[in-house]
C-alpha cells in the first residue's frame, strides 16, 4: 500500500498525486516522510503546504539536514517550522539560538519558547529580548520553574512594558512566593507603581488589574490628574464587557472617577452599568444626576428611560429633574418627575 502511493507521488496527473498525498496521510506511517521533502520545491503550494504538514508530525530529528535546509529558508514559515521541531534534534540549542535572532517575531517566539523548555535557565536570558511577547512569556516559565527570587523580581518589575509587569503581577495572584520575592514585588509597588502604571495596567487586562490593592487605591482616588490618567486608561480597555471588572469599578472607584469614564459611549453596555450607578445607594445625588444627563444626546434606548421612571429613583429633586429631562428627550414626553 505504501509503495503503491508513493509510487503515484510522481504521477504526472495533479490528481494521482493529490490523491496520493491524502492517502499517505491517512495511513499515518512516519516512513513516507522522505517522499514529502521534494514537494518543499514544488511550484504547486499545495504540495509545498502538505510537505510542511509531514514535516511537523513525522520529523523525529534524525535527519539534521531536514531541520537545517528549513532554518535557513528564505521562507518565515518554513523557518518557524524549523524553530518548532528543532527540540527533537539531538542538540537543538545551537540550531533555536541562531532562530532567535531570526527577522520574524513569530520565529523568534518560537526559538524562544524551545530553548525555554529545553532549560528553564534560558528564560533569565530571554529577558534580554527585545521583544515583549519573548520577555511576558519568560515571565511565565521563569514563575512555573520556580526561578524567581529577590534579584529576578527586581528585574521583571523593572521592565519598561506593562504587559511584562502585568504579567509578573498575575503571576504573584496565581501563585505562592518566599517571602524575599514577594517582599520585593511589594516594596516595588509602593515605591515605583504609580497611576500611570494603573491605568496601561487596566487597558492590557482590566480583570486582573483591577484585582490588584494599588490599583484599587488609585480608582479611589479623587485627584483631578489621577481621574484623567485613569479614565485615559478605561476608555481603551474592554472593562464593559467583563462582568468581574464592572463589579469591581462600582466597588471601589470614586464618584469622580465613575462619572468621567461613563460619560462616552453608548449602547446596552454603558446603559446597564449607569442603571447600577444611580441605584447605588452610596453614590452622591449629584453623580447621579450627572450619569443621568450625560446620556441625553447620545441616543439613550427608550428601555433605558423607562427604567429610570421607577418609583425608588425618584425621591431626590436634582435626581428627578435629570431623568425628565432625558425622558423628554427619549420618549417624547414630560415625565412630571421634577414637579413638587
Amino acid at each position: 500500500m505504501l509503495s503503491k502511493e508513493i509510487s503515484r507521488l510522481r504521477d504526472k496527473d495533479i490528481r494521482q498525486r493529490r490523491k496520493a498525498v491524502r492517502r499517505l496521510f491517512e495511513d499515518g506511517d512516519p516512513s513516507a516522510l522522505p517522499h514529502f521533502i521534494p514537494f518543499l520545491n514544488d511550484p504547486d503550494e499545495w504540495f509545498v503546504e502538505r510537505a510542511m504538514i509531514a514535516i511537523e508530525r513525522w520529523y523525529d530529528g534524525m535527519d539534521r539536514g531536514i531541520a537545517h535546509a528549513l532554518a535557513n529558508s528564505e521562507f518565515a514559515e518554513r523557518r518557524l517550522l524549523a524553530a518548532r521541531v528543532a527540540l527533537r534534534l539531538e542538540n537543538p540549542r545551537g540550531t533555536l539560538s541562531e532562530l532567535t535572532r531570526d527577522g520574524d517575531l513569530k520565529v523568534r517566539i518560537a526559538a524562544w519558547k524551545g530553548l525555554m523548555r529545553l532549560d528553564s535557565e534560558e528564560s533569565k536570558n530571554a529577558l534580554k529580548s527585545m521583544d515583549t511577547a519573548v520577555r511576558k512569556m519568560a515571565v511565565d516559565n521563569l514563575f512555573e520553574s520556580g526561578l524567581v527570587n529577590e534579584k529576578v523580581m527586581n528585574e521583571l518589575m523593572s521592565d519598561p512594558a506593562s504587559a511584562v509587569r502585568n504579567a509578573v503581577a498575575k503571576n504573584i495572584s496565581d501563585r505562592n512566593l518566599d517571602d524575599s520575592a514577594k517582599g520585593a514585588y511589594d516594596r516595588f509597588v509602593n515605591d515605583r507603581m504609580g497611576v500611570e502604571d494603573a491605568s496601561e495596567a487596566i487597558i492590557e487586562s482590566p480583570v486582573l488589574a483591577l484585582r490588584l490593592a494599588w490599583v484599587q487605591q488609585y480608582l479611589a482616588s479623587t485627584n483631578p490628574k489621577d481621574v484623567t490618567l485613569l479614565t485615559k486608561g478605561f476608555r481603551n480597555s474592554s472593562w464593559m464587557e467583563e462582568g468581574a471588572a464592572v463589579d469591581m469599578v462600582l466597588e471601589h472607584a470614586s464618584d469622580q472617577l465613575l462619572e468621567r469614564i461613563l460619560r462616552r459611549g453608548k449602547g446596552d453596555l454603558v446603559e446597564g452599568v449607569c442603571l447600577r450607578v444611580i441605584r447605588d445607594r452610596n453614590r452622591s445625588s449629584s453623580t447621579k444626576a450627572r450619569v443621568v444627563l450625560d446620556r441625553i444626546g447620545r441616543d439613550p434606548s427608550p428601555e433605558f428611560a423607562e427604567s429610570l421612571l421607577a418609583e425608588e429613583l425618584i425621591t431626590d429633586h436634582e435626581l428627578s429633574s435629570s431623568i425628565s429631562l432625558l425622558v423628554r428627550e427619549t420618549l417624547g414626553v414630560d415625565s412630571g418627575m421634577h414637579e413638587p
